[in-house]
C-alpha cells in the first residue's frame, strides 16, 4: 500500500515528506521490485535470492548499544553489549536521516508487525528500508497484522535500514569499522549501515526483547518447542542460528 511518510509519522523521527512510501507490500510485490530493481534474481525453484556482499553473518564487533540514562544502569555492558556514546549515535542518525530524505525519487518500504507470538509480551516493531529484499526479509521473519491491527498500528520500537550508508569516520568515533548497527533504547529506535546481512534486522529485535522482557520477569530463550501428541509434555531445542531447531 502507497502512503505518505508523514501519514505514518516517520517525520517524527527525522524521515521528512517520504512521498513514495510502500507500508507491508505483498510477497508479489515485493519480489517483483527486488527484480526490477536488480537487487537478486528468481531461483530455478523459485525461490527469490539476493547476495549479501561480504557479509553473510552478524558483525558482532559492529555491534553497539547507547550509553544512555533511560537504559544504562539496566545493561551488562562488555564485550557482548557495547558502549556508544549519544554524540556519536546522532552523527550516524543525521547521516541516515539525511540518506533517506535525499532520496524520495526512490521508494521507501515500511513492514509494520509484531515480535512474539504473545500478546502480554509482543513487541510493535517497525523496519524501515530502501531495498525491497529487506521488506520481503522482514516480512517473512516477523508477524504480519491483520488490516485492522495495521490501522491502528504504533511501533513500539523502530529500525532503519541504510546498508549503503557507510561511517568512513569511525576511527575518530573509536568503533570497529564503517560498518555500524547502534541501538538506543531511549529513543526505541536503531540504525544499521555498512552491510547487507539481512539478520542484523531479526537478531536485533532479538536483542531488544533481551532487554524489554527481563524487566517484565520473563526469560528470554533463543530455541524452538515442540509438544508430544498428548500435548502435555514439551521439549525445548536449543543452538546456534541455521543448526536446525526449527527443522527438527
Amino acid at each position: 500500500m502507497k502512503i505518505t511518510g508523514n501519514e505514518l509519522g516517520l517525520d517524527n523521527i527525522g524521515l521528512i515528506n517520504l512521498k513514495n512510501v510502500y507500508q507491508n507490500s505483498s510477497v508479489k510485490t515485493l519480489v517483483n521490485d527486488i527484480v526490477n530493481n536488480g537487487e537478486g534474481v528468481i531461483g530455478l525453484r523459485g525461490a527469490t535470492m539476493v547476495d549479501t556482499g561480504i557479509y553473510t553473518g552478524r558483525s558482532p564487533k559492529d555491534k553497539y548499544i547507547v550509553d544512555e540514562p533511560s537504559s544504562s544502569n539496566k545493561i551488562w555492558w562488555g564485550d557482548v553489549n557495547r558502549k556508544i556514546s549519544e554524540d556519536v549515535f546522532d552523527t550516524l542518525y543525521r547521516k541516515v536521516v539525511d540518506y533517506y530524505n535525499n532520496s524520495d525519487e526512490s521508494k521507501t518500504y515500511v513492514f509494520d508487525g509484531f515480535a512474539g507470538a504473545d500478546s502480554d509480551y509482543s513487541l510493535n516493531v517497525r523496519l524501515v528500508a530502501k531495498k525491497a529484499w529487506q521488506a520481503h526479509f522482514v516480512h517473512n521473519m516477523f508477524i504480519r497484522p491483520t488490516e485492522d491491527e495495521l490501522a491502528d498500528f504504533t511501533p513500539d520500537f523502530t529500525i532503519i535500514n541504510a546498508s549503503d550508508v557507510f561511517n568512513d569516520q569511525f576511527e575518530k568515533h573509536g568503533m570497529n569499522s564503517e560498518t555500524f548497527i547502534i541501538f538506543h533504547m531511549g529513543k526505541k529506535i536503531a540504525i544499521i549501515g555498512g552491510t547487507e546481512y539481512g539478520g542484523e534486522m531479526k537478531k536485533g529485535i532479538f536483542s531488544v526483547l533481551n532487554y524489554m522482557l527481563p524487566l517484565k520477569g520473563v526469560l528470554a530463550m533463543h530455541c524452538s518447542a515442540n509438544v508430544d501428541e498428548d500435548g502435555k509434555n514439551a521439549a525445548i531445542y536449543f543452538g546456534l542460528s541455521g543448526t536446525g531447531k526449527t527443522t527438527l
